[in-house]
């Protein structure tokens, strides 16, 4: 049977609560001498602490919570969501934490998702990309506990950590148009997530600045996905005038895009260029290597980590935190053969 705090208490003939001040730190203070003598006898008892009854001593878990966008399938599919993991895995095992994975919630039942947030399992909570859905969730879950948000639109009172989306479509534009393309089509994401939606406004605002015209025909939907790369590539490949290059709203729909212009026989990047964003794993590994725009995710996800426990250990709620980006010229991009001046 596994020792206790009551087995400790009697052998040194103390009451079991100034074991439990002595173990767990406090509330009370317990004269160095004796706690020298507790943990001693523990150590010999081979008593191993209750995570449970500690917490609740101490009123801390030690365990941050993770909750994914509502209606994900297979999460860890999704390279943003292992990439935000890994920087928030890095950032807890830095500073002695354990994380939580909520995977029960599916979009209903926000209030059953709360409770288990403020049972105490967790001391705060981090959202990875939440739909805007997702707001009132957030709001009443930072009524409980501290939370930050990583790529979304944050309440009031709750920190966002996120990429300049507007640089990074700037960038990757900027880039298509001084090699000389004008016929640029875009790519989106899901835009139930803010960076699906700010990506495709901000490809709407560089060709205003431009003047360049709106085709409301060069907008695809790829939905953060390959296949949806490959669809959205096909349909903008078999127009009348179809566009000499494409920004997709992330690596995996540009990936999409190459296959879709192989299967169509469309060269790239002596035909059509494409850029991506967020050079992923692999994405220079393409054929050819994709032009892309630098997203650290695995940073940004440490860094709302880190935020959210110092929030957690009582430090002042961090300002809103936005990264910039970096533009990666590979091979698949380059002048266009026809004049479109």
């Amino acid at each position: 049977m596994a020792t206790t705090l009551k087995d400790i208490a009697r052998k040194l003939n103390i009451s079991q609560s100034t074991v439990s001040y002595a173990l767990n730190g406090g509330p009370r203070s317990v004269p160095e001498e004796l706690k020298e003598r507790i943990v001693q006898t523990a150590r010999e008892l081979n008593y191993r602490p209750n995570r449970v009854a500690r917490a609740m001593v101490t009123r801390r878990s030690h365990t941050i919570g993770v909750v994914f966008p509502e209606l994900i399938d297979d999460p860890f599919s999704s390279v943003y969501h292992q990439l935000a993991l890994n920087g928030i895995a890095n950032a807890a095992r830095q500073l002695n934490q354990d994380i939580l994975l909520f995977t029960g919630y599916n979009g209903e039942g926000d209030e059953e998702l709360i409770s288990m947030m403020a049972d105490g399992r967790v001391d705060g909570a981090v959202f990875i990309a939440p739909f805007a859905e997702q707001g009132t969730l957030v709001t009443n879950a930072s009524q409980h506990l501290p939370c930050v948000i990583i790529a979304g639109e944050p309440p009031e009172g709750v920190s966002s950590f996120s990429v300049d989306n507007l640089m990074g479509v700037d960038q990757a534009m900027q880039h298509l148009y001084d090699l000389g393309h004008r016929k640029i089509a875009h790519v989106a994401g899901l835009l139930e997530m803010l960076d699906g939606r700010v990506r495709l406004e901000a490809y709407k605002h560089f060709l205003s600045k431009r003047n360049i015209p709106f085709r409301p025909e060069y907008i695809g939907c790829g939905q953060f996905m390959v296949q949806g790369g490959w669809g959205a590539g096909r349909t903008l490949l078999a127009l009348e005038n179809p566009p000499t290059a494409i920004v997709c709203a992330d690596d995996l729909m540009a990936t999409g895009v190459l296959y879709a212009a192989l299967e169509a026989g469309v060269k790239v990047p002596e035909d059509l260029s494409v850029v991506g964003f967020g050079m992923i794993p692999g994405s220079a590994d393409t054929y050819p290597p994709l032009t892309t725009v630098n997203h650290p995710v695995t940073e940004l996800a440490a860094q709302a980590f880190n935020s959210l426990l110092a929030v957690v250990n009582g430090g002042e709620i961090p300002v809103t935190t936005v990264l910039d980006t970096e533009l990666i010229v590979r091979s698949s991009t380059m002048n266009p053969k026809e004049d479109q001046s």
